[in-house]
């Protein structure tokens, strides 16, 4: 599945304190500097106000492009599971085709199959890696298939049997599309950038207040919490299986309670 990146490896929540205590380090230091420097000048303050309203501009953009991004790929990462789950259903079902001795050998392997798949959306196991899991569901899909390949080498005229493997095909397909949007996170070099542009934003309403002489301490809260929240948010998204908002299994639960029920017979 390859390895996680650096920010989807840290908690979000430690992520989020993290952002705050930066943005109010670059208020209160922005702050220092401006009580040390002069406010003389109308077009001194005009242009120190203008670079603070570019600033807050382009992190309000950055913010609302990363949410908009980080929604995409959830929504996405949903749609994949609902559309693993009715693939695997289609070709447990289209498993009845098969001769009996095939038939009874198939339903074992789709439970087992649906199992390890469910098991590869706990929390834990991207982190992990979990080269076991991958390496028994790649041995699972081989196995399925070489039982439609047995089936065919005994009749090729079968239809039933084309039937079967082009819905275990579409399985093998929808497994990977699934994977490769678990993979599609919001790119780290975009919450690099929000974190800088968070910090310079924060850092020049501090020097501006300095050199004004007055500052608003609750305004440089809430703007850093409102900051911190928003990414938070993003990566919470960017985090299908772990966090506060997660991608439900309730469509492979569901396929594995129908694959426990056994095929129906031919």
């Amino acid at each position: 599945m390859g390895a996680p990146s650096v920010l989807f490896s840290v908690s979000a929540w430690l992520a989020t304190l993290i952002v705050i205590a930066v943005c109010l380090v670059a208020a209160e230091v922005g702050y220092r500097l401006g009580r040390r420097g002069t406010a003389s000048g109308v077009a001194k303050r005009e242009h120190l106000g203008a670079v603070q309203a570019a600033a807050a501009a382009l992190l309000g953009l950055l913010l609302a492009f990363s949410v908009s991004m980080a929604v995409s790929r959830f929504e996405t990462r949903k749609a994949a599971v609902v559309d693993e789950a009715n693939a695997i259903g289609t070709a447990h079902l289209r498993a009845s085709f098969l001769p009996a001795r095939e038939r009874v050998a198939a339903e074992e392997l789709f439970g087992r199959y649906v199992e390890t798949r469910l098991e590869l959306a706990r929390p834990d196991w991207y982190l992990a890696g979990a080269h076991d899991l991958l390496v028994q569901e790649r041995e699972l899909q081989d196995e399925l298939w070489a039982l439609g390949v047995g089936v065919a080498e005994e009749d090729p005229r079968a239809v039933t049997t084309g039937l079967y493997m082009e819905a275990l095909n579409e399985m093998i397909d929808s497994a990977a599309r699934r994977d490769a949007g678990l993979r599609n996170h919001v790119p780290e070099s975009i919450i690099v950038m929000i974190f800088g542009v968070a910090v310079l934003t924060l850092g020049v309403m501090g020097y501006s207040s300095g050199l004004t002489g007055g500052r608003s301490l609750v305004a440089g809260l809430i703007l850093s919490f409102i900051i911190a929240a928003v990414l938070f948010v993003i990566l919470d998204f960017d985090r299908p299986y772990r966090g506060i908002i997660t991608v439900s299994q309730l469509s492979m639960e569901e396929v594995k309670d129908a694959i426990s029920r056994g095929l129906p017979l031919p």
